[in-house]
């Protein structure tokens, strides 16, 4: 009898635990005690076969389930663990006797008596993979192209299929082939924290604007290689990161690359009115960004969610970065509503030089660092409700601009709907006729001396109307949308 990894027998009680409560992935991971016991090698395998099976399990059931006389009928315990095994044969390469013998071994522990079923059901999988991959029970050509390319990311083909009609098909190869795979870790750096510089050099051996790596980087984004970016640090190993108090008292935030570019766009002198703060991450960057360059500038951080305007509020005081900055909870579709007290202490409504609608939206631009993303998005999602939501954000918050200020909105999705949809629907409406399109690469920030890479990085990822897109691909960052326009 194979002696069952201990890595497997971890992954499938978190994904058992995921069953049950519906959880994310990445926060569990974090919290268990079982992959902190676990030897490194160990851990990691377990984390990657965790973030894996949620990240594509409706492909392996696709598979899985066409060997099954009664798919219906299988328990969840029987089905991650022939999830996990099925991951492994198709996505990771593990060499079949082995994937197939762990997997059998996973399944007994939890059914003696269905150990033969999952012996027969891994072996086709097995046989079947380059078929299932390449989409070889498709007869339609173009459907074979788009329902392969769909297969090999773990992904629904409904979502790749929007994907393609807003990117192109090369674009979305690109990320399809990023799917499954680590994205690269960045961080923002306090630069009141005297010592976070020198420490994360210790880490990776210069804190400060590290080059991207890796081919996908390059081909995607030619300057990203040697784009630098104040503040950022780039190639951070996470686990060493964890192992220091830098996060813990606000030395550093870890932020996508790309967000970063954003959030320093949103950043201005004078007042901001930053709507869907969430736990803060763009805020601090913005305080961070202020205080690099000596910007006289007041925030109200406006969030929902009144744990995260809380998480928001601690760690920018751990940071020291509290003291122009306003944490308000409420409803970003009703401004009069939510900013009452603030323009009661103001005698008047109050406007903003800058405002920036960080919306809620699809995620599609993170979905390495969201592995529940595509299975649990809904076509309605990014038809309809995500994008009335992100316009009617954007209609309220364009009524605290001031004149000659700028409204900056924001997405980490790579679709049309909820970007430039959006942005055209607004421009279109009675609230957008007094505001126009001005590129992204013209914020006043990036006229500061240390920011020319970022402005030609931004200019390269600009559309005609100066509208910022990038999508993720191997080696490189994620997908963000961002747009800038000015009241006149």
């Amino acid at each position: 009898m194979t002696e069952l990894s201990p890595a497997r027998r971890v992954a499938l009680d978190i994904l058992l635990e995921l069953d049950e409560t519906g959880a994310y992935a990445r926060d569990v991971l974090d919290a268990s005690s079982e992959v902190r016991a676990l030897e490194r090698c160990d851990a990691g395998l377990a984390m990657r076969l965790v973030l894996g099976v949620a990240a594509s399990y409706g492909c392996l059931d696709d598979l899985i389930d066409a060997f099954c006389d009664k798919p219906g009928r299988m328990n969840a315990r029987i089905r991650n663990a022939l999830r996990i095994a099925a991951f492994e044969l198709i996505y990771l390469g593990t060499e079949p006797r082995a994937a197939v013998s762990q997997g059998v071994e996973l399944v007994r522990t939890r059914a003696k008596s269905a150990a033969g079923f999952a012996n027969f059901v891994l072996r086709r999988v097995a046989e079947n993979r380059t078929l299932y991959l390449e989409a070889g029970d498709i007869r339609d050509v173009e459907e074979r192209r788009l329902v392969a390319l769909a297969r090999q990311g773990g992904l629904p083909v409904w979502l790749v299929e929007e994907m393609v009609r807003s990117r192109g098909f090369t674009a979305v190869q690109d990320a399809v082939a990023a799917e499954l795979e680590p994205a690269p870790v960045s961080a923002h750096m306090n630069p009141l924290d005297k010592t976070a510089e020198e420490e994360l050099s210790a880490l990776v051996g210069s804190a400060r604007d590290v080059e991207l790596e890796g081919e996908g980087a390059a081909r995607h984004a030619s300057s990203a290689s040697t784009m630098r970016l104040p503040g950022a640090a780039l190639g951070i190993p996470t686990a060493r990161l964890v192992g220091t108090d830098l996060l813990r008292r606000g030395g550093v935030a870890v932020c996508d690359l790309n967000a970063q570019v954003i959030a320093s766009a949103a950043t201005m002198p004078g007042s901001c009115l930053e709507v869907g703060a969430g736990r803060g991450t763009k805020t601090f960057i913005m305080a961070a960004q202020a205080e690099r360059f000596e910007m006289e500038r007041e925030t109200v951080a406006l969030e929902l969610s009144k744990k995260k305007s809380r998480l928001n509020r601690r760690r920018l005081e751990r940071a020291g970065l509290a003291g122009a900055v306003h944490c308000v909870t409420g409803d970003g579709c009703n401004l009069d509503r939510t900013l009452a007290h603030i323009d009661e202490r103001a005698c008047e409504r109050r406007l903003f030089e800058s405002v920036f609608v960080d919306a809620p939206c699809s995620g599609t631009g993170t979905m390495r660092r969201h592995p529940e993303i595509p299975w649990r998005l809904l076509p309605e999602d990014v038809e309809e409700a995500l994008p009335e939501l992100q316009l009617a954000l954007l209609t309220s918050a364009a009524e605290r601009v001031k004149p000659g200020g700028q409204l900056v909105f924001a997405t980490c999705s790579v679709l049309r709907q909820e970007n430039e949809g959006v942005i055209e629907s607004f421009l279109g409406s009675e609230a957008g006729r007094a505001f126009e399109l001005a590129p992204v690469s013209s914020a006043p920030v990036f006229a500061l001396p240390g920011f020319e890479d970022v402005m030609a990085y931004v200019r390269e990822h600009e559309d005609a109307r100066g509208m910022f897109q990038t999508i993720p691909a191997l080696g490189a960052y994620d997908g963000h949308f961002c747009a800038r326009l000015v009241r006149t």
